[in-house]
């Protein structure tokens, strides 16, 4: 009885995937530009933090664009701040060609975003040694 339920919806499978294809997009999120309430951001947060602690070491690509978007997501939280950190220590010691143009940007976008900061001496520190450096 369940191999005849089985071939009886197969054929339909076929079908649920052309429409999920055609229909799909129309059924996606909608993004907006701007992030939303500092609520909505803290909890986007610890999603983005929460894959992070799941991640191992050696996926420098899956651990760089979830930084980025912990740092357009969720701009207005303290995790986005040390997010700009973390992925400039990436850029520099995660990839094997380190990739200091990229850590430049990055904490020249936290300044500035965040020129009120706690954290706006150390990346000062760290821009003028990779300025110094290279």
């Amino acid at each position: 009885m369940t191999k005849r339920r089985f071939f009886l919806l197969f054929p339909l499978f076929p079908l649920c995937a052309l429409t999920f294809l055609c229909w799909g997009p129309f059924f996606a999120p909608v993004w907006s530009e701007e992030p939303g309430p500092l609520e909505q951001q803290e909890a986007m947060a610890a999603e983005y933090l929460f894959r992070l602690a799941r991640m191992s070491g050696d996926e420098p690509e899956e651990r760089e664009r979830l930084y980025l978007g912990l740092t357009e997501d969720c701009p207005g939280t303290e995790a986005a701040q040390e997010a700009h950190w973390a992925l400039s220590n990436l850029y520099l010691d995660g990839f094997d060609d380190p990739k200091e143009d990229k850590a430049r940007e990055i904490l020249e976008q936290f300044l500035k975003r965040y020129p009120s900061s706690q954290w706006v001496d150390h990346v000062e520190s760290r821009l003028a040694w990779l300025r110094s450096e290279h």
